[in-house]
């Protein structure tokens, strides 16, 4: 089994703590939240970065800071950013025209496929970092 990608995950739980605590942060006082290694979450900042959902400012108060408010970025801007693998694939094995299975399931697994991908990009659409933001903090209480 392939190894998990967590590149989304902790690109949300830097942000979540860019939002929470407000401010300018380097790449390892983050890495210490999230108890990783700081080029590893400094590779996640500067794709972040990228995709302008992190500011970032360099010389002795440098770091990073959210761009834009935690309302206005949706898991899916942050999804996108980090660009995860991609969903599951239908087999490229030759179809058996003798098995009414073999002969069908391409099609109608891509159709299934599409709907699932609709559906979670439809879900990271709605939810913003204000909304994990806030769930980090009832859980807190």
């Amino acid at each position: 089994m392939p190894a998990a990608n967590t590149q989304f995950s902790i690109a949300i739980h830097v942000l979540a703590a860019l939002a929470h605590y407000e401010g300018f942060f380097t790449s390892e006082h983050l890495a210490g939240s999230v108890n990783a290694n700081p080029i590893f979450v400094k590779r996640i900042l500067v794709k972040l970065s990228k995709a302008n959902l992190v500011d970032s400012a360099v010389g002795k108060s440098g770091g990073y800071a959210l761009a834009r408010s935690p309302e206005s970025i949706s898991l899916l801007d942050i999804f996108s950013a980090v660009d995860p693998p991609s969903t599951p694939a239908v087999h490229a094995y030759p179809i058996n025209v003798d098995c009414v299975i073999s002969s069908n399931i391409k099609d109608v697994m891509a159709d299934v496929l599409t709907d699932i991908q609709k559906a979670v990009e439809r879900e990271l659409r709605e939810t913003t970092l204000a909304n994990v933001v806030s769930r980090i903090k009832a859980k807190a209480e």
